[in-house]
């Protein structure tokens, strides 16, 4: 196995197997979590998603790419350096801004109270802004064994102090986020040492000055996908109440396995999407691009199908009955998020081109429709309302991005299988919602179902699937 497909196996590992993890705790956490307790501790993630990007003001992505542009091993450590002096003072200075303005921060979620809640979550982001450099670091330097384990440690680290403060303690939604936040604190004691490990201390204004010209166009999309993804919780907890707000992010949580189970192809295609469209034979570069985008395409659908289709079976059988609704925001988040996806993967056909300010731009555009779709759909359609806002603001940005990738390096889709697996999979989905019956004889017809489907759609793409997989077609 060669170094790029066992560090990105091993990065995906990393990366995923602790959000995967995460749902298989999800029965625990449903028992000893209302849906009150799940929507505070939901909402203080959409703080805490927010606040990664203000804490650092982005810097941090700049050395991903800056990085290389340094040639010396003391260059690169001085580089380093210079980020992490910059970041420390940025970070306090809003910490403190945080709790001087706490009136106004608090005013987000109007029923959560500033204390204890926010603390933790404010708190929690303040100290994980110190991991950024290492793990970068580890990621650029290709240590990606050391990676993982730095991931799964702090996973570990995390989850005991999570299930001891949720279980043991019976603390609810504090404890949840007090055991997030000690974890976070025990695990800032290893992320310095390491950072005193490859950084030298000291601080040159113009390696900040080139991050910072880097970094700060990235804000705004920033600050647009946080608008896109995680804002509605904000207007389901105005309209509705935080009871709603637990039951949808379950719902969005379920949707999320999609995100899960395809960010591993995902990882392990963008390098070889590039590396094609750089090759000398541009002919065949786009036509086995074209094959591979389609496949990619084929999949994201047939797992938002699966999540969808035994959304209901697995939220009644595995978790608490309060949460029993969840299972109808399922499929709505899902097909999102299969636009959402479908959307991302033209980014790749217009980075080619370079053309970051346009993409920066369509997320603008998306993110001010979101907000204006949910002040018009939650306060008459509910939950629902926010997952149509979200629905219809992916489609409107895949629209944008579609007709701009035409005029960069444009692979388009197959779209008469696309819209042949949709009509098959929306009725199918839609038993979702209309028929009652017996759950595990309604477990038992799906899978029954599914098996076909599998064999239906898998024929269509037999031989690209094997190519992909380095399997040679036999007669």
């Amino acid at each position: 196995m060669s170094k790029l497909v066992k560090n990105t196996s091993l990065y995906t590992i990393g990366n995923i197997l602790p959000s995967a993890a995460g749902f298989f705790l999800l029965p625990i956490y449903t028992r000893y979590l209302t849906p009150s307790d799940y929507g505070i501790v939901s909402s203080m993630q959409v703080l805490s998603t927010i606040l990664a990007i203000i804490f650092t003001l982005a810097v941090e992505r700049s050395v991903y790419r800056l990085y290389w542009d340094h040639k010396t091993e003391d260059e690169k450590r001085d580089y380093l350096g210079t980020i992490v002096i910059a970041l420390a003072p940025i970070a306090a200075f809003i910490l403190i801004l945080l709790f001087l303005f706490q009136s106004l921060v608090g005013s987000i979620y109007a029923s959560i109270p500033f204390y204890p809640f926010y603390v933790y979550a404010i708190l929690t982001s303040f100290f994980s802004v110190f991991a950024r450099v290492p793990k970068i670091y580890l990621q650029l330097e290709q240590k990606a064994g050391k990676f993982v384990i730095l991931s799964i440690l702090q996973f570990v680290v995390d989850t005991t102090l999570v299930l001891w403060f949720v279980v043991r303690m019976k603390a609810g939604a504090e404890g949840m986020l007090k055991g997030h936040m000690v974890g976070h604190a025990l695990m800032l004691i290893i992320f310095l040492y390491m950072t005193c490990k490859v950084i030298h201390l000291t601080f040159k204004p113009w390696m900040l000055k080139g991050s910072l010209k880097f970094s700060l166009p990235m804000i705004p999309s920033l600050l647009c996908a946080w608008v896109l993804n995680l804002s509605d919780r904000i207007f389901i907890e105005r309209y509705l109440s935080l009871s709603d707000v637990g039951i949808y992010s379950l719902g969005y949580k379920i949707a999320g396995l999609v995100l899960i189970i395809t960010g591993a192809f995902g990882m392990a295609y963008n390098p070889v999407f590039y590396q094609l469209a750089n090759s000398e034979d541009q002919v065949a570069a786009k036509r086995t691009l074209y094959s591979y985008n389609n496949i990619y395409v084929m999949v994201i659908l047939l797992v938002c199908f699966l999540v969808s289709f035994f959304s209901k079976e697995v939220i009644v059988l595995l978790l608490d009955p309060r949460f029993a609704e969840a299972y109808k925001i399922v499929p709505i988040i899902a097909l999102a998020y299969f636009i959402s996806i479908g959307a991302s993967l033209l980014n790749l056909s217009i980075y080619q081109e370079k053309k970051t300010v346009a993409i920066m731009f369509i997320q603008i555009f998306g993110a001010s429709l979101n907000i204006a779709l949910n002040f018009l759909l939650v306060p008459n359609f509910g939950a629902y309302g926010a997952a149509y806002a979200t629905v219809l603001s992916f489609t409107a940005i895949l629209i944008c991005k579609y007709l701009y990738a035409k005029k960069c390096y444009f692979i388009d889709y197959d779209w008469n299988k696309i819209i042949m697996g949709l009509l098959l999979a929306v009725p199918l989905v839609s038993t979702v919602y209309f028929i009652d019956i017996n759950i595990y004889l309604s477990l038992f017809v799906k899978l029954f179902i599914v098996a076909c489907v599998s064999l239906f759609l898998y024929a269509p793409f037999r031989v690209q699937v094997k190519s992909m997989l380095g399997v040679k077609e036999t007669v």
